[in-house]
Formats: structure tokens, sequence, C-alpha cells
């Protein structure tokens, strides 16, 4: 799987749910996606329907260093930004550190949002 690149979101809703099932319906494998999801219940929702790994920090997300049992050892490729633009700010500065560590392709689907905006 050597050409396959990790997925990991930020942000556990709709949009990440629409994404994440078209990857794995034209077989891209679940050990190679990972799902940062503040809310308990939908954080075992996902997990028990998709098979991925979710957790609730968005750093460990990106990291893959705790609570990974499908991705364990797998690097961050790809971190697609899928949260609320009322906190995509905060999302951005409490990750930075890990971002700049993996240096993973960032893509936003935060509405309404600019890129100019992300990089501040």
């Amino acid at each position: 799987m050597a050409n396959v690149p990790s997925i990991t979101f930020i942000g556990g809703g709709n949009m990440c749910e629409a994404i994440l099932s078209g990857l794995l319906k034209t077989g891209h494998p679940t050990s190679h996606v990972r799902i940062s999801e503040p809310f308990d219940q939908r954080r075992e929702y996902l997990r028990t329907k998709y098979g991925v790994d979710v957790v609730e920090s968005n750093g460990d997300a990106i990291s893959g260093k705790q609570g990974m049992s499908v991705s364990s050892g797998v690097s961050c490729d790809v971190v697609v930004l899928a949260v609320k633009p009322q906190v995509v700010g905060d999302v951005v500065r409490g990750v930075a550190g890990e971002l700049s560590a993996a240096k993973p392709l960032v893509i936003s689907i935060v509405a309404g949002v600019a890129i100019k905006d992300l990089t501040r």
C-alpha cells in the first residue's frame, strides 16, 4: 500500500462521512484513514459503521500516536479540515505543531473560510 495516501479528517460530521464513504467504496483501505471527532456518540458511530480509527484529539489523529488500532504505524499524508467555520481558527492553531512535524497536504472543506485565513 505504499502508494495509498493516509487521510486524516479533522471533524467527523456529514461532509467527512460523505467523503469517507466514497473513499471506502472505491477501495481506499480503512488502515489509511483516521478521524478526530469531539462527540463520543459520533465517534462510536463512525468507528462501528466504517471500521476506521476515530479519536477525540485532533493532534493524535494527525500524529497517530494515541488510540490507533486500525491505522497504527501509518503516517499522515493528507489532512482534511472538516469543521465548522467558527472553530477552524482554534483547530488549526491547536494542531500547528503536528502539522509542522508531519508536513501533510492540508485540504479545507470549511465553508466560507479563505486559505489565507487558515495560515494566520
